[in-house]
């Protein structure tokens, strides 16, 4: 028996966070198992899903929807819930610096080289001035 199934275009809309974006996606007459969220390997999110509309089985509706995921988003992270006739998909986004692409070891680690380096020379400079004092300053009250 073929189904014939009638397109539609669920209602979604965006929820954006400081640390994640979450897609709803408004299903009200579908259950879980009929859902399906996908990663494409061109790092698209694919949700789709299909359910029989009537009781003989010969009818159904179904959609499927694309989206870019955007590189601050950690994509192994992503995950879906069902609940009360919505969808929702939470995108964790990578810290900051991870999403600018900087390697947070290295720049913590060159954090530590310049932070070294300013209480070297700050080190340095208090040791010169100490010996410029007691080399040239005469302080008649320090005694001879």
């Amino acid at each position: 028996m073929e189904i014939t199934y009638e397109e539609f275009e669920p209602f979604c809309k965006w929820k954006r966070e400081p640390n994640s974006d979450t897609l709803e996606i408004h299903l009200p007459e579908f259950k879980r198992q009929q859902l399906r969220v996908q990663l494409s390997s061109s790092g698209n999110l694919v949700i789709s899903g299909e359910r029989e509309s009537d009781s003989d089985g010969k009818k159904g509706n179904r959609f499927r929807r694309e989206f870019k995921v955007s590189n601050e988003i950690e994509a192994n992270q992503i995950r879906a819930q069902f609940c009360s006739g919505i969808l929702y998909v939470i995108m964790p986004k990578r810290s900051t610096a991870a999403a600018a692409g900087v390697d947070v070891k290295a720049s913590t680690m060159n954090w530590n080289k310049r932070l070294a380096m300013e209480i070297i020379v700050a080190v340095s400079s208090a040791v010169a001035v100490g010996v410029y004092v007691t080399k040239y300053c005469q302080c008649s009250h320090l005694g001879s």
